[in-house]
């Protein structure tokens, strides 16, 4: 997420000094303009807003799978698309490692190269999560995009173990 420093202002200065306003956008402030209650703020601020608000939605209808389904050594967490802009991923537990809980430390990995997306993983693991990927690409993309359901999804999900 893009941190941005927040500086709260009143109309008069903005009026008085349009510099201020100028300097502000160009090193990526968000201003509080307090007095007439109202923010002006970066783009990526507000998109990266939005993208926290549709992950937090996702956790509803996230999946959890452990090692007896996955073969993977760590807990998975595999959800559809829901409002997020971010392309396909399943989440991995990293710490604790048997989590079920999504909200715990995770990395994401991208399903269409096995990238890592966002978070730090040990090189084992991933490679564990790559070849999970690799042999349930098809089914995991199906769940992304809502032409599957959970109960399909569990039956179609091959271990990395077989």
């Amino acid at each position: 997420m893009t941190k941005v420093s927040v500086t709260e202002v009143s109309s008069a200065v903005l009026t008085n000094d349009p510099e201020r306003l100028t300097d502000a956008i160009e090193q990526r402030q968000i201003l509080d303009v307090h007095d007439r209650e109202y923010l002006l703020v970066p783009r990526e601020a507000i998109l990266d807003l939005a993208d926290a608000i549709a992950e937090e939605e996702l956790l509803e209808e996230m999946v959890t799978y452990r090692k007896n389904v996955t073969g993977i050594d760590n807990t998975i967490f595999i959800s559809p698309k829901g409002n997020t802009r971010h392309a396909p991923r399943i989440k991995i537990a990293v710490d604790p490692p048997d989590s079920v809980d999504p909200r715990s430390e995770t990395a994401s990995i991208a399903i269409a190269d096995g990238a890592v997306a966002a978070g730090e993983i040990a090189p084992q693991l991933l490679d564990q999560a790559r070849r999970f990927i690799t042999l349930n690409r098809d089914v995991l993309l199906d769940y992304w995009d809502y032409k599957i359901d959970t109960d399909e999804l569990r039956q179609r999900l091959k271990s990395i173990d077989r």
